[in-house]
């Protein structure tokens, strides 16, 4: 049995395969499966197809800043990402970062139902991270559609499950693991709103950590004028998964939140900087309140029950969707 590792942009990924390696990385050495296992859902060549036709939607959309032009292969948070990433393009002149659709470190479900999955790492490099990107098909007589993308953190490593034989698909209240998919977004939803990492819960994580930091330096900049809060909350968008080799489960979700700016002291003058400025249409004063609501990705890493451990936040990436002013509100 071959043993393969894949070293990108200080992230590790170990993934398992029982398949060549013509569609992977020179850097990877194969390693096969073993005993009678179930079939994955796709073959090599049927997921490769998946990706070139999303990639050449994406390819079209990002050169026309237009989520129309996804033609339907992006859905969920992926199709609210990038979106958003496309307004802030068109305000800043900054071209959204572009995805790499080549099929590098690849797992799939082998369910015999609905919904099934693949998962497809794309290959990091000196100057970024690699990113996750999550393919879901509902139903029988539907395409596989990008429900979900993020990059993921440095030091990550994760044991993919054979490609020629794949794995069980993981849905939000899915059972085995230390706690539901659900329950664990709902417990990294209240983590967030209590401005605090939680390390009861979940292994503390940089994603994380600069996301609180960031309501932190907010209201370090902005107290002399008010303040800025958070209020987190999930989205309706399903989560998905697979269970990986080692058996914790490997998943993909979405929520929200929004960053309140609330300016408290008269005669005090607020202002937004940075995208969020690049992104409001009502100028950057901050006369009352400025709500700006982000759509974020989180990846999560379950362990399994017979293992046990705390969840592990592994990757995620946010985006701006929206920024609205509202002055009925200051305080003179």
């Amino acid at each position: 049995m071959k043993r393969r590792t894949l070293a990108a942009a200080s992230a590790a990924l170990l993934m398992a395969s029982a398949l060549g390696v013509s569609a992977c990385s020179s850097e990877i050495v194969a390693q096969s499966g073993s005993g009678a296992q179930s079939t994955a859902n796709l073959d090599l060549e049927r997921i490769s197809s998946v990706l070139s036709d999303v990639g050449g939607a994406m390819s079209s959309a990002d050169a026309s800043l237009n989520a129309s032009d996804l033609d339907g292969k992006v859905t969920n948070g992926a199709l609210e990402t990038r979106t958003a990433q496309y307004a802030l393009a068109t305000a800043t002149g900054q071209a959204p970062s572009a995805l790499d659709f080549t099929p590098t470190s690849l797992a799939i479900t082998n369910s015999d139902s609905w919904p099934r999955a693949i998962f497809n790492i794309s290959d990091g490099s000196s100057t970024a991270l690699p990113v996750l990107q999550v393919y879901v098909q509902d139903s029988a007589r539907s395409d596989y559609k990008l429900t979900s993308y993020a990059r993921l953190l440095g030091g990550t490593q994760l044991t993919l499950p054979p490609v020629g034989t794949g794995s069980a698909y993981v849905t939000g209240d899915s059972e085995g693991f230390t706690v539901s998919p659900d329950a664990a977004l709902t417990q990294y939803i209240t983590m967030l709103n209590s401005g605090t990492q939680d390390t009861s819960q979940f292994v503390a994580d940089e994603f994380t950590k600069q996301t609180l930091q960031q309501v932190t330096d907010l209201n370090s900049s902005v107290s002399a004028a008010g303040s800025v809060t958070m209020a987190a909350s999930a989205t309706d968008y399903p989560i998905s998964g697979l269970v990986l080799q080692d058996g914790s489960a490997l998943v993909a979700a979405n929520l929200k939140y929004t960053l309140t700016y609330q300016r408290t002291v008269a005669g005090s003058t607020m202002n937004l900087g940075g995208t969020t400025a690049s992104l409001s249409k009502d100028g950057t004063t901050v006369e009352g309140t400025a709500t700006v609501d982000y759509i974020e990705t989180v990846i999560m890493r379950i362990p399994s029950q017979k293992a046990g451990g705390n969840v592990q936040i592994v990757g995620g990436d946010r985006a701006i969707v929206k920024v609205a002013l509202d002055p009925s509100t200051s305080p003179g």
